[in-house]
């Protein structure tokens, strides 16, 4: 059974929005969240419904890296597999297309179909006219999304985004929000970027 920090608690309460996006420091929790509990529970409600399951991260390896194996580690290679050639995956009997989202030219592989539910990874890191394109996708009443980043400029395609008036549920997280870190590697991590625009963003969340 996990054991959900304040946050995390706070977020499986309130994301039932068509975007649900946690933004904010590193190491926070909002990954772990979501290989541990918010994916599973989404494909689940999801089986049987119209449109495709599908994970978007930055580069494929960066999906197979950061979500995959890390459930993989938690729910046996059985219930979680590898992505295959066909940029697909198989997590609790679900097949669910697996794709990077770097590249403009990404666009290609969602065109035309549409998504029951979409979780995006590192969503800053993505070409913003896959997100655009991603819009459109989403086109059941049902769909909507779950999606993780950490912070970036304040002009960028994303902040504007999350900054708008759609059905967005944004949460922020700070370091602090993560009480099963080690407070002295902390406390070394916020001396280290102290004095610097990345203690803002790495460690505030901002």
């Amino acid at each position: 059974m996990i054991r959900l920090t304040r946050k995390q608690a706070e977020y499986v309460r309130n994301a039932s929005h068509r975007w649900n996006i946690k933004v904010g420091a590193v190491r926070s929790g909002k990954t772990y969240l979501d290989t541990e509990y918010t994916i599973l529970k989404r494909i689940r409600a999801s089986s049987g419904k119209e449109g495709l399951i599908v994970l978007l991260g930055n580069t494929r390896g960066t999906l197979q890296r950061n979500i995959l194996e890390p459930m993989q580690a938690r729910f046996g290679s059985e219930l979680v597999s590898n992505i295959r050639m066909d940029n697909k995956a198989t997590l609790f009997g679900q097949d669910c297309y697996c794709l990077g989202a770097d590249k403009s030219n990404s666009v290609s592989k969602i065109q035309g179909a549409t998504f029951e539910w979409v979780y995006g990874d590192e969503v800053t890191t993505w070409a913003e006219p896959v997100f655009q394109m991603l819009k459109s996708r989403l086109r059941c009443p049902h769909s909507h999304f779950d999606g993780t980043c950490n912070p970036e400029s304040p002009s960028h395609w994303f902040k504007k985004f999350l900054d708008s008036d759609a059905d967005i549920y944004c949460q922020a997280y700070t370091i602090d929000d993560n009480p099963t870190l080690p407070p002295e590697f902390v406390a070394q991590l916020k001396k280290e970027y102290a004095g610097t625009v990345y203690y803002n963003r790495f460690i505030l969340g901002q």
